[in-house]
């Protein structure tokens, strides 16, 4: 009978061994848990947008260049008048018409006058004489000459509303699946502090 007790104890320790060594020999499991994860979504939004357009408009310049001499002028007393001379020259490489006008005050009075338009070659030189009653006091004039249309653009600032996208980052819970290494007696300890 000794020897069953002691058989009884022998294999009753072996097992003990065996369970001991068997609850701590670690193995993987899959395991489900929850997770965040973030991802960017285009949203669409309302924008003003600034641009240019061209716009055309119509301006008229002068045909030719010139230059002038300056007026001068030369006196008759003897009979009360006097006249104002203005050398013209067309610079430009076309032909062209050119005119004066004249503001003129003497001691009878004050004239507003414009000349007759004189056609200039390129280079060609004109003097335009306008006579006036009276003595010279004061005088300014202008040249005029022929001027053509020529298109222009500027541009012209303008807005429209778009559509523009801008990235936004969000977030979900998905759920993950991750592999545990542990022992029988480590789960345990595990499950009863979560």
């Amino acid at each position: 009978m000794k020897k069953k007790i002691i058989d009884i104890w022998v294999i009753l320790s072996i097992s003990i061994i065996v369970i001991l060594i068997a609850i701590n020999i670690p193995y993987t499991t899959a395991e489900n848990y929850t997770d965040k994860e973030f991802y960017t979504e285009q949203e669409p939004y309302t924008t003003t947008q600034k641009y240019f357009e061209k716009d055309s408009y119509i301006e008229n310049v002068p045909l030719n260049n010139y230059t002038t001499s300056g007026w001068y002028l030369t006196d008759d007393r003897i009979n009360d008048k006097f006249d104002l001379k203005i050398s013209i020259k067309n610079t430009g490489n076309s032909s062209g018409e050119f005119w004066i006008a004249f503001h003129v005050i003497s001691t009878n009075r004050s004239y507003d006058v414009t000349t007759d338009r004189v056609v200039l070659m390129p280079n060609e030189n004109y003097q335009f004489i306008q006579t006036f009653a009276g003595s010279f006091s004061y005088t300014s004039y202008k040249v005029y000459q022929t001027t053509r249309e020529v298109t222009k653009y500027r541009d012209v600032p303008k807005e429209r509303d778009i559509t523009a996208y801008r990235d936004i980052e969000k977030s979900r819970d998905v759920v993950r699946q991750r592999n545990i290494t542990l022992s029988l007696i480590e789960r345990m300890l595990k499950d009863k502090n979560p």
